[in-house]
């Protein structure tokens, strides 16, 4: 946001400064615009400046749904004081800059620590935030710590404390499962902690426990209020959310926050002489939230936003509007200071529901090419300036429309060594299925490592029944889920001893004979060099495989005897034995587990194995679900969507190494939601 204090302010830095075109001066600026750069204690830029004067222009105010002009703005009528002439505008003052720093960072999606504190993934390089535990956060205030011995550790014991907590409720609870605390605060004698709310049920368990000598004390944060708020801030979030209140026309889902430098309750707060725009403007988004506490209240509660006269020059001053408010109809953007296209771009695959956005008295006027270019950045976007960019069938039947073609499917690599491949994977699995005592015995040896994963979001057949993972969980191994050191440790199994312990508590299965059903397998096998030598004599290690196979298998619930089809992909590194023993030894395996979902038909099998199902060119071939099967495929190499995946074989025209070269080339550039799911 670019809001500013009155004119006389801005205008009193540099009396000889020329103002711009049209009577505007100051607003939020970019790094660099002229003079040096101001910065407050936390390093933000110091912007303030006035809004410009004028109407709201005729045309302007973004329209309702149903296609009609949005009514004027409901909030007070602006205020024509101006300050006192002469001398430099106050500077930001410590205290108050400070204040709205605590109400930004107290929750809703201004910057990272407040996505944070929201529950939400910031794993992914690009700002798009996705829910984690959404609605179902808890915090919980702890007390104790300051009396307890821990207090004298390093960090005052908060780490201790926070460790202590996470152990002893998974502990109390009898969970199969780790207790995890999303965000941590330490204010004063208090610790703020937020989880999930099931998480939180079995934190609370454990008030009245002893910790380092002293008695915690465990309870819920009460709604409303803010975890570290002092009054002053407490009264400060509630003098903005009347701003919020007043601006806000129920009637036609409008939040109309344009002159927003010319409010007089923020001017009576001096709101933006205590701090810099970008920040107020965070903390309006942060209080937005906590009235709409969910998408659909954001949805069904406001469909339009008006941010016109507030000085803009770059959507960047505004991201967290995109942030809290993803799914925006209509954007006025009138009376700001917009230059080109450029300015916007950093709301590429954001706002993605837009359909009306206003850039009328903008430096960038009616620019074809920038027109151009703004339209292809909303792809729903239908009324730009009030011309019509798109229809409504236009935007229907795009996405409608079919954007993958069939692409031809390469079969297996298979180069095998005398055929020790072959051998390996034809014996395990037939033990796997029927002796795994044996099989871990006979291939792991000490120095052996096992670990399995499971993907339960994934591409699968639609309507396929719902399948239950609870035999695999407890077991699972994820560094995206599991964070903490020792549970990872606790889910890698070295040597054959506990490889066996872990295969005896996953459900038995049935695998398809690799000699009769082999089409149900894609298997890659390549001859590695440089493994560690058993017997230690070759400093330059010895000759071994890897082998990876993706196929299906059959399991039963060893509770409710309930048969479930599965897909899976299972890597090996294989090498040498010990001297003595079995002479092959299983290096490594790693298993990853998901919904069953078709392979793509292969246009051969391996040399040496044969097979006598029917020939695959043989049986008639469905495009369509050929297209449906090579986008999985995709998808599964590289983690998108199924949409994104689709979108990558059409632009590689229909060549799989050129989409996954592609995709390795531009994989950066992507945004958060080209991927599926995070593994479980």
């Amino acid at each position: 946001m670019a809001p500013s204090g009155p004119r006389a302010q801005r205008n009193t830095r540099n009396p000889s400064a020329p103002t711009k075109p049209g009577g505007r001066s100051g607003g939020i600026k970019k790094r660099g615009a002229g003079g040096p750069v101001r910065t407050d204690r936390d390093g933000d830029l110091d912007m303030d400046a006035p809004a410009a004067k004028g109407g709201a222009g005729r045309g302007n105010r973004p329209p309702n749904t149903n296609g009609t002009s949005a009514p004027p703005p409901t909030g007070p009528r602006r205020s024509t004081r101006s300050a006192p002439a002469g001398g430099r505008a106050p500077k930001p003052t410590t205290r108050a800059a400070d204040m709205v720093k605590k109400i930004v960072e107290s929750g809703g999606s201004g910057n990272l620590s407040s996505r944070i504190a929201a529950g939400r993934d910031t794993s992914s390089r690009h700002t798009r935030s996705r829910p984690v535990n959404g609605v179902d956060r808890v915090t919980l205030v702890v007390r104790g710590l300051k009396e307890s011995k821990a207090s004298s550790n390093d960090g005052g014991g908060l780490r201790d404390l926070l460790i202590f907590l996470e152990r002893k409720a998974a502990t109390v609870g009898k969970l199969h499962r780790t207790v995890k605390i999303n965000k941590s605060t330490m204010k004063g004698d208090l610790v703020y902690i937020t989880a999930n709310k099931e998480d939180a049920e079995e934190i609370k368990k454990i008030n009245g426990f002893e910790f380092a000598s002293a008695r915690l004390s465990i309870e819920e944060l009460p709604e409303g209020a803010s975890p570290g708020l002092s009054e002053q801030s407490q009264s400060l979030k509630d003098q903005l959310t009347t701003v919020l209140g007043q601006r806000y026309n129920q009637e036609s889902k409008l939040m109309n926050l344009s002159d927003l430098g010319q409010d007089p309750i923020l001017q009576q707060m001096g709101m933006f002489n205590q701090a810099t725009p970008e920040k107020v403007f965070r903390a309006l988004m942060v209080i937005l939230e906590d009235n709409f506490k969910t998408a659909q209240a954001k949805r069904e509660g406001i469909h339009s936003v008006s941010l016109a006269g507030n000085n803009i020059d770059d959507v960047h001053q505004i991201m967290s509007l995109a942030d809290a408010l993803p799914d925006l109809l209509n954007l006025d953007l009138s009376r700001n200071m917009f230059k080109d296209a450029k300015a916007l771009r950093k709301w590429s695959h954001r706002l993605r529901k837009l359909e009306a956005l206003y850039l009328s008295d903008n430096p960038v006027g009616t620019d074809a090419s920038a027109m151009a270019e703004i339209t292809k950045l909303f792809p729903r976007l239908q009324n730009l300036s009030g011309v019509q960019v798109r229809t409504k069938e236009e935007v229907e039947a795009a996405s409608r429309a079919p954007r993958v073609f069939p692409i031809p499917q390469f079969g297996t690599d298979f180069r095998d060594l005398n055929r020790v491949g072959e051998g390996f994977v034809t014996e395990f699995f037939a033990l796997y299925d029927t002796d795994r005592q044996t099989l871990a015995a006979k291939f792991y040896d000490e120095q052996s490592t096992f670990s399995f994963s499971v993907m339960t979001s994934s591409a699968h057949i639609p309507n396929a029944p719902p399948l239950t993972w609870s035999s695999y969980i407890r077991l699972s191994r994820n560094h995206v889920r599991i964070t903490h050191p020792p549970s990872r440790y606790q889910r890698l199994f070295v040597g054959g001893p506990l490889v066996q312990d872990a295969w005896s508590k996953l459900p038995l299965t049935r695998h398809p004979s690799l000699t009769v059903e082999f089409d149900k397998y894609l298997i890659d096998c390549h001859p590695m060099s440089g493994l560690a030598d058993p017997t230690g004599s070759e400093l330059g290690g010895v000759e071994g495989m890897i082998i990876t196979m993706h196929g299906e298998f059959e399991d039963q619930d060893p509770e409710t005897k309930v048969t479930s089809k599965r897909s899976f992909s299972r890597t090996f590194v294989i090498g040498p034995g010990f001297p003595g023993r079995n002479p092959i030894r299983v290096v490594s395996d790693l298993l990853q587990l998901r919904a069953y979902s078709p392979l793509p038909p292969q246009t051969g099998v391996p040399e040496g194995i044969q097979t006598s199902a029917a020939p695959v060119a043989n049986a008639p071939i469905n495009p369509v679900a050929t297209q449906e099967q090579m986008a999985i495929e995709l998808s599964k190499q590289t983690g998108m969507t199924l949409d994104y995946s689709k979108m990558c074989l059409d632009a590689a025209q229909y060549n799989l190494e050129r989409a996954l070269a592609t995709f390795n080339e531009m994989r950066a550039q992507l945004p958060a939601e080209a991927f599926a799911q995070p593994i479980a």
